[in-house]
């Protein structure tokens, strides 16, 4: 059984799917982390560069965003003569206006990179109000097919329009592709005249990535069962599936006792066990997972185990065994990049070959791109995955001070997330204060600007929440004691 267990109460949100009670994947996002990607705004340009033939614009973020003369929409809709020539001091000019969406979002010191090419995503297609061509997904396998839709998708946009075909469309009628595409062009047509009357920069449409997340996961597996902690995130969840065509078995459950949500259904510990560089099999067999700055690398060792079969046969199980847990690994941990992986050493190329298809039906239902590269001659097996995200142990913790850094404890924030969490089950306590002893650092993180989140969490449960500060050499609170005032 199939369930997605949504916290959304807090500002940290986080969400799991489970399969009997196992965790699958995971997700969490961090406000201060989110990313801006997919949104949309009204943009003033900051400064032209001609040197780099880009300009920045300021959209309102703490940097400014970068784009480039490829991503202007004026550029894209000059004919190809027109474009050799084309220089972006001639199509922008410092204080214009401009809508723009976020490509990429923006790390270090550079800032977030910019399109004008504006993308709208439906449920089967992609509506690129400027994009001014019709293409097909590359998972679409049949020619014949690719070339109807690239036809019907010509007939139907305007010249300056452009249409990407998902997979899903694959499925649709014309009909229903065709209204589709008509919501899809009043919502640009609703964006752009709402930009008319407002003073850039300003925020036109934001993305909700963790429903587009939820919404991607729900369309990979047939039956499952929501249950999420925030009645008004349950409907607007609810309202916003149905949007992308995606009808679900059973309503939206909303979960309404005092424990977190996660400790209820087991998937706090489970996080804690991801959060640790070894795995224990069943078997008694481990893996020790070693991430690096420049890649990940995993070592499977027997461990306890020995078996009642020959030493190959031992091996192979042991093997395919890890590599149905590491491919589950690499979604909860979020690791990607170069991956490297040292299986137990096996003696024949068809043993090889059973380990790699365990590993590939793991991560069947994995959203990201994949590529098994093989193993080396030392036995190594060689795999790369798509970067879209820190992984989990570097989203949530920061260096250990204690050990020069080479240790991870958890950050300041990621303790005022949990603290939250700890505040929110205490809600039905009589006492009207609780009494809490925290770093200065896990305070500041807790209390937000102003100090307008501690008011109100105050609000929310009802207590008075006093600080008390305390020095330690990484982040650190403990709820001291309940009491009345």
């Amino acid at each position: 059984m199939n369930r997605i267990i949504v916290n959304a109460l807090g500002r940290e949100k986080r969400w799991a799917r489970l399969r009997d009670g196992i965790m699958e994947s995971l997700h969490v996002y961090q406000p201060e982390k989110e990313s801006i990607v997919g949104n949309i705004y009204l943009g003033r340009v900051d400064k032209v560069e001609k040197g780099l033939n880009a300009a920045f614009i300021n959209i309102g973020e703490d940097k400014n965003g970068f784009l480039h003369i490829d991503d202007l929409a004026e550029y894209v809709s000059l004919e190809e003569p027109e474009r050799n020539s084309a220089e972006i001091s001639k199509l922008l000019h410092q204080g214009q206006k401009l809508l723009v969406q976020v490509k990429k979002d923006p790390a270090g010191t550079k800032g977030p990179r910019l399109t004008g090419v504006i993308e709208l995503k439906g449920a089967s297609i992609v509506y690129m109000p400027q994009g001014r061509y019709v293409a097909v997904s590359k998972k679409a396998s049949d020619e014949e097919q690719k070339k109807k839709w690239r036809r019907f998708g010509s007939k139907m946009k305007e010249d300056k329009e452009g249409i990407l075909f998902r997979t899903a469309s694959l499925q649709k009628s014309k009909e229903e592709i065709t209204t589709e595409f008509l919501a899809l062009r009043k919502q640009y047509q609703s964006l752009y005249a709402s930009s008319l009357n407002r003073k850039a920069p300003f925020l036109l449409h934001g993305q909700d990535v963790m429903a587009d997340d939820i919404l991607e996961e729900v369309k990979k597996i047939k039956e499952v069962e929501i249950i999420t902690d925030d009645f008004v995130w349950k409907e607007e969840l609810q309202v916003y599936l149905q949007q992308h065509g995606v009808s679900l078995s059973s309503p939206i459950s909303h979960f309404q006792g005092h424990e977190n949500i996660f400790n209820h259904y087991r998937v706090e510990t489970q996080i804690e066990k991801a959060m640790q560089r070894v795995v224990w099999l069943e078997n008694g067999a481990t893996i020790v997972i070693e991430p690096t700055e420049a890649l990940t690398v995993i070592d499977v060792n027997t461990g306890k185990f020995t078996g009642k079969s020959g030493l190959s046969q031992t091996v192979l199980k042991t093997n395919k065994m890890a590599a149905k847990e590491i491919s589950r690994q690499l979604k909860i941990r979020n690791l990607s990049g170069i991956i490297l992986i040292d299986f137990i050493e096996m003696k024949s190329e068809q043993q090889q070959a059973e380990v790699i298809a365990a590993l590939k039906a793991g991560l069947s239902e994995d959203g990201k791109r994949t590529t098994i590269v093989g193993f080396t001659e030392l036995g190594i097996l060689q795999l790369t995955r798509k970067k879209t995200k820190p992984p989990l142990l570097e989203y949530t913790t920061c260096s250990c001070p204690s050990c020069s850094g080479q240790g991870r404890v958890l950050s300041a924030e990621s303790m005022a997330y949990r603290l939250e969490r700890e505040l929110y089950e205490l809600y039905p306590a009589d006492e009207d204060k609780v009494v809490i002893e925290a770093t200065e650092d896990v305070q500041r993180a807790f209390r937000g600007e102003s100090s307008h989140y501690l008011k109100e969490m105050e609000s929310t449960i009802h207590k008075k929440i006093e600080f008390q500060h305390v020095k330690e050499n990484k982040p650190y609170y403990k709820i001291k004691r309940l009491e009345n005032r």
